[in-house]
C-alpha cells in the first residue's frame, strides 16, 4: 500500500512538473523559397532563395561549423529590404543537408579534418552547386557574391580564389585554418576584387588571424579593395545577428571600393571599429564596462549611405 501511494505521489509530482515546463520555442523560419541542390559529388543540399530586387546582386550565405542557414535570418531580412537577393545554404553535414550521397546520415561531427583528408574542403562544391543553380535561374555569375562566417567564410574564400567571376566577398570572424581549411594562399590568389573582413577582439583566434589575412588582402587586391572592421567585446558567434554589423555589411555592399582621398588631405582613412551592437539587439557594452582597446589600423566603410 505504501509503495502504491509513493508511486502515485511521484506520478502527480512528475505531472505537475511537466505542466510547469514552458512550451518549446517555435523554430525560426528563414524567409524564401525552398531549394534542393545536388553537388558534383552527390550531396543533396537544402537552401532558401529570395530573388534579387533593385540592387541586382545575389549573395550566397555560408554559415559556420555546427550552424545552419537560419543563422542568417536577420541579415537576410536586411538584404531583402535593400533589394538584394540571397541563397542561404545548409552546408553538407549541417541542418537539413546532413544526409550523404549514399542516403545515410552524415552529420558534420563525423567529418574528418586532417592535412591529408578533409571532408570540409568538399563544401566548396556546395557553393559550386549553388552558383550553377542561380545561373540556371538567369542570374549572372558576375553578380553572385559570397558572405560567410568562420568556416563558411574560409570555404567561400577558397571557392572565390579559383572563380574570378565572384565579384566580392564578406568574411565574418575570418581564420587561417578553421578545420584545416587553409586560407593564406587563397587570400593571395583573391585579386582585384573587394573583400570585407569583420572580427571581434573577443574572439581570440580570429583577432589573431584577421590582421594577417588583411595584410595579404591589401597586397593581393590593393588597399582600396580591402576593408577590415573590428567589433569590440562581441563574441564572434553573435556577429551575424548584430544590428551594427548588419548595417556595416549593407553599407559596404553599396560601396565596396574605398573612395580616393582628396588631394592634399591629411585626414587618415585607415582605421575603424564599430560599437558591438545597438539597443534593439542588447549588445551594447554597459556603462560600467571598460572602454574597448584602440583598434589596429583599418580602412573605414563609407558612411554616407
Amino acid at each position: 500500500m505504501r509503495g502504491l501511494c509513493l508511486a502515485a505521489l511521484l506520478g502527480l509530482c512528475a505531472a505537475a512538473g511537466h505542466a510547469a515546463d514552458p512550451a518549446p520555442p517555435k523554430s525560426a523560419v528563414l524567409p524564401g523559397t525552398d531549394v534542393d541542390l545536388k553537388t558534383e559529388d552527390g550531396w543533396p543540399i537544402k537552401a532558401k532563395y529570395s530573388q534579387t530586387g533593385t540592387a541586382n546582386m545575389t549573395l550566397i550565405l555560408l554559415h559556420g561549423n555546427g550552424e545552419r542557414k537560419e543563422l542568417w535570418i536577420r541579415l537576410a531580412r536586411a538584404l531583402d529590404k535593400e533589394g538584394y537577393g540571397y541563397l542561404a545554404l545548409d552546408l553538407r553535414g549541417h541542418g537539413e543537408s546532413a544526409v550523404g550521397p549514399d542516403g545515410q546520415s552524415a552529420p558534420w561531427r563525423k567529418f574528418k579534418a586532417t592535412k591529408t583528408e578533409n571532408d570540409y574542403e568538399g563544401m566548396t562544391r556546395d557553393i559550386a552547386a549553388a552558383v550553377s543553380w542561380l545561373v540556371a535561374q538567369g542570374v549572372s555569375e558576375q553578380t553572385i557574391g559570397l558572405i560567410g562566417t568562420d568556416l563558411g567564410g574560409s570555404v567561400g574564400l577558397k571557392y572565390a580564389a579559383v572563380h574570378p567571376k565572384v565579384p566580392l566577398m564578406v568574411m565574418l570572424s575570418p581564420g587561417t585554418h578553421y578545420e584545416e581549411v587553409l586560407t593564406v594562399n587563397a587570400i593571395r590568389a583573391y585579386k582585384n576584387r573587394p573583400i570585407l573582413m569583420i572580427y571581434s577582439d573577443a574572439d581570440r583566434g580570429s583577432a589573431r588571424d584577421t590582421p594577417l589575412l588583411y595584410a595579404f588582402a591589401k597586397m593581393a587586391t590593393g588597399e582600396k579593395n580591402a576593408t577590415q572592421i573590428m567589433v569590440p567585446k562581441l563574441p564572434g558567434i553573435r556577429l551575424p545577428q548584430s544590428t551594427a554589423v548588419i548595417k556595416q555589411i549593407v553599407s559596404w555592399l553599396a560601396n565596396p571600393v574605398a573612395p580616393e582621398a582628396p588631394a592634399g588631405s591629411t585626414v587618415p582613412v585607415e582605421g575603424q571599429s564599430i560599437s558591438s551592437g545597438s539597443a534593439d539587439d542588447s549588445l551594447s557594452p554597459g556603462a560600467d564596462e571598460a572602454p574597448a582597446e584602440e583598434p589596429a589600423p583599418m580602412r573605414p566603410v563609407p558612411q554616407d549611405q
